[in-house]
């Protein structure tokens, strides 16, 4: 009886940890950035150490990239071309204007202010209607043990393509 008891649990834990781990993969890719955008990151902030990236798409392909820069966290939404299109950043309240360290302080009276962040915006986004809808094709591809996504136009022309790597010095977990 306490063989099929310790049996038991222990076809549970291992099937935690197996939903664990498959649920926490996706965190853990990353999307390799064109030089371009590592080359604007670097100039910019060239202590970076950058522990995430992740592709997004608004009408236009630009890249969210997290790291930490002087002990604070860093964000970016940048362009394959480097262009910085927003900036958010951990900032302390002493480094805030005085109007904004007012504001906080009296916002946040009787409760406790866990971390500020600066979102500094450099270009935005229009949205302009097609005369003619656009359809392209995209397709997640395992190959070689890499997982990599294509994009097509209707006529079968490879728009993009870009290749996640498994990023195996994640230390958050």
């Amino acid at each position: 009886m306490k063989t099929k008891y310790w049996k038991l649990v222990f076809v549970v834990v291992v099937t935690v940890v197996i939903i664990s781990v498959v649920a926490d993969a996706d965190k853990h890719k990353k999307v390799l950035l064109p030089d371009a955008a590592k080359a604007a990151i670097n100039a910019l902030y060239p202590q970076a150490v950058i522990e995430e990236s992740k592709e997004d798409e608004e009408g236009l392909r630009v890249y969210e990239v997290e790291f930490e820069q002087n002990g604070r966290e860093v964000e970016l939404t940048i362009t394959p071309d480097g262009r910085i299109i927003e900036k958010e950043s951990e900032v302390a309240i002493s480094d805030l204007p005085d109007a904004v360290k007012a504001a906080i302080t009296k916002a946040s009276k009787g409760g406790e202010v866990e971390e500020v962040k600066e979102e500094v915006t450099y270009y935005v986004v229009t949205l302009k209607k097609l005369e003619t809808p656009k359809a392209t094709y995209e397709a997640e591809i395992i190959k070689d043990g890499k997982e990599s996504e294509v994009e097509f136009a209707c006529d079968g022309k490879l728009l993009s393509k870009e290749v996640e790597c498994d990023d195996d010095n994640d230390d958050d977990d």
